[in-house]
């Protein structure tokens, strides 16, 4: 439930899939779904271009895209942010091919956790795991890269992210224990 405040609907919730549909209608029910998801999706954006600044401006023109093709927003049983995100990659791929840049990977301890347990490693092996994490990571296409920060780093279903890349949720399930297997090859064989 989403609080709205406007003339009609004073101060009340309206449920998150009606809120979207009376927005396709009427951009002010925009709004109470703009302040859900702005820090989310500035966050995603962020710790792709490491540049508050330009982070803000980006988050401005997913959301101004995300309200234009609001229209186009089909329910299809997954999360509303799942669309977001599809949308803000999207704006940040496009971000970094008029920039001719490079994407950074930015990793925070509690990001690596579940990564970490994925591969079921031995204590010994945990600290030399985590260093050279950064290497193994930097190694990767940036479409791979994309699979493992999304499962790994924030927490996404392989239906989120195969809807947010476009591909299938098995294709998603697929390519990203594919990567896996190779960065535990890369690392057991001491390669990057």
């Amino acid at each position: 439930m989403l609080l709205v405040v406007d003339n009609d609907t004073v101060g009340s919730e309206i449920p998150e899939k009606e809120l979207i549909e009376r927005a396709k209608v009427d951009n002010r029910y925009f709004e109470p779904i703009y302040r859900k998801y702005y820090e989310r999706i500035f966050r995603l954006i962020l710790s792709r271009v490491q540049d508050v600044e330009v982070s803000q401006d980006l988050t401005s023109n997913a959301f101004c895209k995300a309200l234009v093709n609001l229209h186009k927003y089909k329910d299809q049983g997954l999360n509303f942010s799942s669309w977001l995100y599809r949308i803000a990659l999207n704006i940040c791929y496009d971000h970094f091919r008029e920039k001719k840049k490079q994407r950074v990977v930015v990793m925070e301890d509690y990001m690596t956790e579940n990564l970490v347990e994925e591969f079921q490693l031995e204590p010994d092996d945990l600290e030399e795991w985590l260093e050279r994490l950064p290497e193994l990571l930097d190694s990767l296409k940036p479409s791979d890269l994309e699979l493992i920060e999304l499962r790994f780093f924030e927490s996404k279903s392989f239906r989120d992210i195969g809807f947010i890349l476009n591909i299938t949720e098995n294709n998603a399930k697929t390519r990203t224990y594919r990567i896996l297997k190779r960065i535990k090859k890369k690392f057991t064989l001491g390669v990057s």
